[in-house]
């Protein structure tokens, strides 16, 4: 397996661990999801999600570094939208919250797939 792929598998992994603690500590959500979802604090850490997601998408792309580099770069830019989504479901004890900012750091892992075998610097 290519260094590549373990890098992305582990950052990967570490953002279904968020789920993990977001459920854990917030199963039973205390209000509905719309009510949670429209919360100052909420649109906050969810507005930083996306600038997080677009930085990835432009920033990696702007260094001048090794692919390896970039790659990094951009996979955790993409975690850290999940990071704001946890942030927001603690904040709300709702677990539900994590997920849309989860599915945008998915999105960016995927673009994100090692293409080939090893780093090619």
């Amino acid at each position: 397996m290519s260094q590549q792929r373990i890098i992305w598998g582990a950052i990967v992994f570490s953002t279904v661990i968020y789920l993990f603690v977001a459920y854990s500590l917030a199963p039973v959500p205390v209000r509905p999801f719309q009510e949670s979802v429209r919360t100052p604090i909420t649109l906050a850490m969810y507005a930083a999600a996306l600038a997080g997601f677009i930085a990835a998408l432009v920033i990696p792309s702007m260094l001048q570094q090794p692919q390896r580099v970039k790659m990094i770069a951009a996979l955790a830019l993409f975690e850290s939208c999940a990071v704001f989504g946890l942030m927001a479901a603690l904040l709300h004890k709702d677990w539900r919250l994590y997920i849309p900012a989860w599915i945008a750091a998915l999105i960016g892992f995927l673009r994100e797939w090692p293409r080939d075998s090893g780093f090619q610097d």
